[in-house]
């Protein structure tokens, strides 16, 4: 009983995380359109609210405590996020050149890969890979990918010429797509903390384990 009901309690937490999030999400939608009328350009409330959201998932895989086999995977997931956000910096890096991001995105990539598949670790980055595709957060980044492709195809100009016609405004087709990628970073962010959370609960308990049967720890070194 004590079991269900904390499943639930977290469960519950989890919901409630997410409806902060979203309630934030739209909260930055509105200061731009509402209040400071930003037109969500590259210095908007929309724009820097998902450089956040994304530097945070980053973090908070790289810094996910966990068993050292498991180091490849966090570094690998963390990069993604990180590349993710060189490419919504890409404001920042057009001065220099046109399509200037593809440089730190490419080098974040490269480096990430190779010490997540590093001789040694290529086969426990896959195991922890796989552990990690049959968790309840694997499924929350699968569907959050499949919803980011959709709003990069759904936010083209063409379509909302032809959905708005001579009314077509190019705020419109913004909002929706920015607010749609901001609400799957959103729900990325909810599952990285979740993740964060459990490795750490996870860590806690054989911390536990150990200091109550501090034999079966020095059994484990020999």
């Amino acid at each position: 009983m004590q079991t269900t009901q904390n499943d639930l309690k977290i469960a519950s937490l989890g919901v409630l995380l997410r409806l902060v999030l979203v309630g934030i999400a739209f909260g930055m939608i509105w200061l731009d359109i509402a209040v400071f009328r930003t037109q969500i350009l590259e210095v908007s409330f929309t724009e820097i609210t998902q450089e956040v959201m994304l530097f945070a998932c980053a973090v908070l895989f790289w810094k996910a405590p966990g068993p050292s086999q498991e180091r490849g995977f966090r570094i690998l997931a963390g990069g993604f996020f990180a590349c993710l956000l060189m490419r919504e910096l890409d404001g920042l890096f057009d001065p220099i050149s046109h399509s200037a991001w593809c440089w730190p995105f490419s080098l974040i990539a490269m480096v990430c890969i190779g010490l997540a598949f590093k001789t040694g670790d290529r086969r426990h980055t896959f195991v922890a890979l796989a552990s990690f595709a049959r968790t309840p957060a694997f499924g929350a980044f699968s569907t959050g990918l499949g919803i980011l492709v959709f709003s990069r195809i759904f936010g083209m100009g063409v379509l909302w010429h032809l959905i708005l016609d001579d009314g077509y405004a190019r705020l419109a087709k913004t909002t929706v797509e920015e607010g749609v990628e901001l609400l799957t970073y959103s729900m990325w962010l909810a599952a990285s903390i979740e993740y964060f959370l459990l490795q750490r609960a996870s860590e806690v308990r054989k911390a536990d384990a150990l200091t109550a049967n501090p034999r079966g720890e020095v059994a484990t070194q020999y």
